[in-house]
Order: structure tokens, then C-alpha cells, then sequence
């Protein structure tokens, strides 16, 4: 593998450098070609690498970065190699190690918005945006626990560019040993009954130096008369001479430079502080914790976590707080408990993982050149409710798809509540006026981002063109619109994708919904039921549709009102789904009020188990041939599985599920109104009937052979991408 290393300023004491020759030294042990660009180089090149240091024109930091990273794409342009990763974020990286903080999130949060006129503003923003943007392919290897959260908050990065990396720290920090951190206590002038207190670090202000002089400022007198600091690090150190010139502690601080004797210094120390601004990593906080310093940092340093979990430091909280931050120094320079974490630090140094940082790194870069990343499966479905029968096998396939090492990401035109584990919820945007055009951009969007996405299956649950997998659209026809006399969208979307090359293999006749065996709601259904305000006479009728109109709702409720009087008042609706209705005139006719409940964040399993039963009526229209045509609604197999009866027609294709399990009342199709009253009267007015259809359903359900079909069209997905044919045997019945 060739692969180039671009990096803004290479000096031996930053962190950012210390890691890139630590990747960089992996590589080379691996048999691997490496070249380093760099615009600042300061020390000795290191051995056996091809080294090229462009140094630009140029008044400011950010003009001479913006010019180097155009000489860097030129020289590869004409030198090419299988990887380009960024120590900085620029251009055309392939991968990007991320050992800066999200900048777009600090001007947001910590600069005036006059800060986001500036020119140097637009320079980092674009430059960031190349790496993190929604359309961008390159790799993130990020180094602290939680840090893509920012940056996939700000940018909707998706999840499979992140990669974690263990920390890095060197092991050689901590092998100096005790009697050279005793020389230097010496050579400084630092006695035994001194407390020697640390800051290490190449960037004073980020990394909060000012805060620890007022820290040490705000000690209590006894105290204070005893500390020391010495300060480590390459800065300009003159406005921190004058603020503890200020403070009145200047006797007291010693700015020593950087140094290579830091394994030395950590002996010789007696506490660490890093109370930074902003912090990615903060090597030195585990660097230590292991040599046995007890440390105090703040909760946005990403190794913070670390010390936390060990205790073998205090970590102070953000938003920061001067005098919270004073009280933690005090005690961490005074308490008892000093031993028991200098203890624990050296106990936490012991885990290997800690080490693990270039071996993990070098693999990503490696797997990343060879083209061996998991495949990326995108599931079109935009017009997605949680409450559509539709889209009920949408999540159980795509985390079936996760379990098996895909990555997967959905898009969608809009999400409702938490997002499932491990799966990108890609939320499309789209601005026009008609809705028809608004569908347009949002495939016109999903299009542009599916080529900057990994190579993989693309699985459409509405018909849309191009992709390579369909599941079943057909099963949900919509009608056109024969008053504008204009096709549907969906009829569109049939003729965009009759144009295009129909190699996609259409996965239709599943059953959406059997998965894994459905989770039952937290609740008790007593619970549910009162929280509704549904007494226990009452009986419930549960609905679940993206649109309820489609589903029937209009027809239950004529039924509803053509039963007698003691039925009808004991008769409840509750529904999870958009009404498709104006209900006023209803609720006045029927005195349903209260018992008629319709709403769209309602879950469908929350209904189902408030409900006595279930109820599917769906309109479509009607084919050709005068008879209905197809529809399916997983959330019938739901409701058997909760033990619920079903009241459904003919033209439902879990209708036979129902049958066959005697588990309800299956009305002939065409549907007839006639039919749903009596019918609906017969399960009202039945409560033996009712309890037998229930055993029936729960008894039924329960059998082996309803679920794992998910598993088996993840299977078949993973075929589609490894550029296997399908087999019938791979795919449900």
C-alpha cells in the first residue's frame, strides 16, 4: 500500500505529530510505501519516509493552508497513491484523523455570529464540510469516546465513515524512573515538602493554562505557599507571565518549554491539570494517570472518560466553572484519597488497549485502500410513517442487516422519536410547493448521495428509480387522480423506473412485520388502557395506517353507528395512524367523543395492546377484473401475536393467516357494508368468542415458522451485495 500523510505543522512536541509518527513507524513495519507532506516542518524528518515540505506564500494561517492543500492535490495528481489521510482537515482526503474538535460547532456555540463574516470563518467551515459533509466519502478515525456525536449532530455524517481508534499512549512515559524525577525537583528547586503541579501541553489558551493560574491564584494560603508549577509546552508564553504576574503568584511558576524529558516530569510531579477550553484526546491525561500523577481535567477532554471510569483523577464538569474548578484543584492537591487514585492510575495503565491506537489504525487505512469495508445497504423509503402497514418489515430487515456486519442507513422525509441502534435515519431535504415536486428533489437528493456512498444494495420500499432491490410496492397500489387527470406518483415513479435496466430483484408476497417475535410495550395493558381513559367494560378496537382513511376508518364508524344502542356505547376506537378524515360530524353522530382516539405518534403495539381487538378494512380502489386488489398489513400478525382477535377482508393477504388460525372474522371481497355491521356486531357481542379467537391467535403465532424471515432477506441482501444471484430458497415463503 502507498499512502500519503498530509499534515499543516510537524513539530516534535505536538500530540498530532507524536501520532503520525506512530502511524506512520506502523505502516513502515508492515511492509507499506509511506510519503508525508507537510507545510511546516520543525525537527528531524523521520527514517525511511519520503518527506515533502511545501512551504506557501502568504500573510495569514489559513490563505497559506488553502495553498498548500492545492499544491498537495497537484503533486499527487502526478505521484499517485492508494490513500491520502489528513493529519488536518482539508480536500480530497480519503481518510481523516480527527484529532481536532468540531470547528463549525465552536462558532456556533463560542464566537459572535460577526465571527461567521469572516473570511478565516469560510476557510475552516469549507475545509471541514469537505471531510464531514453529507455527500463526502472520506473516513473519519476518531479518537476519544463520543466525539462523532458533534460532528454527525452538525453535519449528519453518517455513522459507517466513523471509525473508533483505542488511545495511543506511549509506553515510554512511564518508564523513567524515580530518581530522575528527584533530579529535577532538584535542579528547579522544587524541596519534598513542595507540591509540584503540571500542565503539559503545545497550546496555552485551548488548553485552559489561564484557568489553572487562577486555580492556583484562589488556593488557600497554606496551600498556595507550597505549590509549584511548571509549565511544559511549546507557546508564546508572554500573557501568561503577565496574568500571574497579576495574580501574584509568578514566584511560583516556571515555564519550562517543550521537552523531551516529559516521562522524567511525570515522576517528578505530584498532580497534573488540564482544565482545556477544547480538548479532542488529551494524551497527557492518561500518560499520568499510568506513571501514577493524580490529574484534574475537564469533561469535554475526550480521555476524561477514562479517568472518570478508573478514578484515578477528578474530572471537573462543563459548562466550566472557575470556582468549581478551584475547589477540585484544592482537593486534589490536599485530600486523602491522592494515593488511592495515583493507585488506580497505575492500575489502569496495565490495560493494553490503551496501546492499541497505530496497530488499529494502520488496519482501518488498510481495509479502507483494499476496498474490503462492509457493504453499505440503503432502504429508500421517504414517504415513511411508523404507522404505515407499508413499512412495518422496514426496521426489523435493516437491524437484521446491521446484525450482520452491513451498514446500513435509511432515508427518509421525515423521523419521528428515537433512532434504532447501529442504522443511519437519513432525513432527506426537500423545499417546493407542490408535493409532486418535493418527491422529485428528495430523489434527486437520494440519488447525488448515493454516489458518494460506498458501492451496495439500494432496497426501495417506494417505487423509485434505479434501485436494485424493490420489496413489494405492488402490494400497495394508490389510486390515480382522475379529477386533475393526472398519473399518480406512483405510476410515475413506474414509468422512471421502466426506462431503466430491471436487473433489481423485486422482493413482493412477504409478509411485512414477521420478523423476530414482536416486543410487547413497557406498559401493562391495564396500564395503557386507563392511561387512554378506556374502561373495562369497554370493548377496544385497535387500527393501525399511515393513512386510517385508506385502512377503513370511514367504514367502522358507519359500522359502529348501525349497531344497537348497548353495543355501541361500550365501543371504542383507538388509533395509531392520521385520521384521512374530517371525524366532527362522526364523533356528534355516534356520542363517540373520548372513544374515538386517532393519533399519528401513537404506537401501533401500544394499540394493539390496549385493544380487544384489531380491525383492517383497506380501500384501495379495485382492479380489472372488479375484485379488490391486493393489500397487506403486518400489524394483523402483530395482533395475533398479542392474542388479539382480527377482523379484516378477503383481499388482505394476512387474511389467511387469520383463517387458518380461526382467530377471527375474514368478511368475502368484494368488501360489503352489510357484512362489517353483522360481523362487527358478532365480535362485540361475543365475549366467548372473542376469548377463543384469542387463544387461537396466541397459539398460532407462536410457531417457529412466523418468524426469521427477516433474517432470511437480510441473507439474500448480503447475496445482492457480494454480486451473488439470488436462490429461492434464501428468500421467505
Amino acid at each position: 500500500m502507498r499512502v500519503a500523510f498530509a499534515i499543516f505543522k510537524f513539530f516534535p512536541h505536538g500530540g498530532t505529530a507524536r501520532d503520525l509518527s506512530k502511524i506512520v513507524s506502523t505502516c513502515r513495519e508492515r511492509g507499506h510505501d509511506v510519503r508525508i507532506y507537510a507545510l511546516v516542518w520543525e525537527g528531524a524528518r523521520l527514517p525511511g519516509v519520503e518527506t515533502v515540505v511545501m512551504p506557501t506564500r502568504g500573510v495569514r494561517g489559513h490563505v497559506r493552508q488553502r495553498r498548500f492543500a492545492a499544491q498537495v492535490a497537484d503533486h499527487i495528481a502526478t505521484h499517485p497513491v492508494d490513500l491520502v489521510v489528513g493529519m488536518n482537515k482539508m480536500p480530497g482526503l480519503d481518510v481523516y484523523y480527527a484529532a481536532d474538535s468540531c470547528f463549525e460547532d465552536k462558532a456556533r456555540t463560542q464566537r459572535p455570529w460577526a465571527y461567521r463574516l469572516s473570511s478565516r470563518y469560510r476557510h475552516y467551515a469549507e475545509f471541514e464540510h469537505a471531510v464531514f459533509g453529507e455527500h463526502s466519502r472520506t473516513r473519519i478515525l476518531t479518537i476519544a469516546p463520543g466525539q462523532d456525536a458533534v460532528f454527525k449532530g452538525v453535519y449528519r455524517t453518517l455513522a459507517y465513515r466513523f471509525h473508533s481508534l483505542p488511545p495511543g499512549i506511549e509506553r515510554d512515559r512511564r518508564v523513567a524512573s524515580p530518581e530522575a524525577g528527584r533530579a529535577l525537583r532538584s535542579e528547579f528547586g522544587v524541596t519534598d515538602t513542595d507540591i509540584l503541579l503540571l500542565f503539559v501541553g503545545s497550546g496555552f489558551v485551548k488548553k485552559g493554562l489561564d484557568r489553572v493560574l487562577r486555580g492556583v491564584a484562589a488556593l488557600p494560603c497554606p496551600v498556595r505557599d507550597r505549590v509549584r508549577l511548571v509549565v511544559v509546552g511549546d507557546d508564546k508564553e508572554a500573557r501568561f507571565q503577565r496574568l500571574a504576574r497579576r495574580l501574584r503568584i509568578d514566584a511560583r511558576v516556571r515555564f519550562v518549554g517543550g521537552r523531551d524529558d516529559v516521562a522524567a516530569w511525570l515522576q517528578a510531579a505530584d498532580a497534573l491539570a488540564l482544565p482545556a477550553y477544547d480538548e479532542a484526546a488529551g494524551m497527557v491525561i492518561l500518560e499520568a494517570a499510568g506513571a501514577g500523577v493524580p490529574v484534574v481535567a475537564t469533561a469535554n477532554c475526550g480521555y476524561a472518560a477514562f479517568l472518570s471510569e478508573a478514578k484515578a483523577g477528578i474530572v471537573t464538569p462543563v459548562p466550566f466553572d472557575q470556582a468549581r474548578f478551584n475547589a477540585d484543584l484544592e482537593r486534589l492537591l490536599t485530600a486523602d484519597e491522592r494515593a488511592l487514585m495515583s493507585r488506580r492510575g497505575r492500575e489502569l495503565a496495565a490495560d493494553e488497549s490503551l496501546y492499541a491506537m497505530a496497530p488499529r489504525a494502520v488496519e482501518v487505512l488498510e481495509t479502507v485502500a483494499g476496498g474490503r469495508e462492509p457493504a453499505v445497504v440503503s432502504f429508500c423509503a421517504l414517504d415513511y410513517s411508523k404507522t404505515d402497514p407499508k413499512y412495518r418489515s422496514l426496521l426489523p430487515i435493516a437491524e437484521a442487516c446491521r446484525r450482520r456486519g452491513m451498514n446500513v442507513q435509511v432515508f427518509v422525509a421525515d423521523w419521528r422519536g428515537p433512532r434504532p441502534e447501529g442504522v443511519d435515519v437519513v432525513v432527506v431535504p426537500a423545499t417546493a410547493v407542490g408535493r409532486n415536486r418535493r418527491r422529485a428533489r428528495r430523489r434527486e437528493w437520494v440519488a447525488k448521495s448515493l454516489r458518494s456512498t460506498l458501492p451496495g444494495p439500494v432496497v426501495g420500499f417506494d417505487a423509485l428509480g434505479g434501485i436494485s432491490i424493490r420489496f413489494g410496492w405492488e402490494l400497495y397500489p394508490e389510486p390515480d387522480n382522475a379529477k386533475t387527470g393526472r398519473a399518480s406518483h406512483q405510476e410515475n415513479s413506474r414509468r422512471e423506473f421502466s426506462g431503466r435496466p430491471r436487473s433489481g430483484r423485486v422482493l413482493d408476497g412477504l409478509p411485512p412485520g414477521l420478523g423476530r417475535a414482536p416486543t410487547p410495550p413497557g406498559k401493562s395493558r391495564e396500564a395503557m388502557r386507563a392511561e387512554f381513559g378506556f374502561g373495562e367494560r369497554e370493548v377496544v378496537l385497535a387500527m393501525a395506517a399511515g393513512d386510517l382513511a385508506s385502512r377503513g376508518l370511514e367504514r367502522l364508524i358507519v359500522a359502529i353507528g348501525r349497531l344497537p344502542d348497548a353495543l355501541r356505547r361500550r365501543c371504542a376506537v383507538l388509533a395509531a395512524g392520521r385520521p384521512g378524515l374530517r371525524l366532527g360530524g362522526a364523533e356528534r353522530l355516534l356520542e363517540l367523543d373520548r372513544r374515538l382516539r386517532c393519533d399519528s405518534d401513537l404506537s401501533p403495539l401500544d394499540a394493539i395492546e390496549a385493544a380487544d381487538a384489531f380491525v383492517d378494512l383497506p380501500f384501495h380502489g379495485t382492479s380489472d377484473e372488479g375484485r379488490y386488489g391486493r393489500s397487506s398489513n403486518g400489524w394483523i400478525f402483530d395482533a395475533l401475536a398479542a392474542g388479539r382477535p382480527v377482523l379484516t377482508h378477503a383481499a388482505v393477504s394476512e387474511s389467511g393467516l387469520v383463517r387458518s388460525a380461526r382467530a377471527g372474522i375474514v368478511l368475502d371481497s368484494p368488501f360489503r357494508q352489510d357484512q362489517l355491521n353483522r360481523a362487527l356486531a358478532k365480535l362485540l357481542g361475543s365475549p366467548d368468542g372473542r376469548a377463543r379467537w384469542s387463544a387461537n391467535a396466541a397459539e398460532s403465532a407462536s410457531r417457529r415458522e412466523h418468524f426469521g424471515q427477516a433474517e432470511k432477506v437480510a441473507a439474500a441482501i448480503e447475496q445482492h451485495a457480494r454480486g451473488r444471484s439470488f436462490h429461492a430458497a434464501s428468500l421467505p415463503a
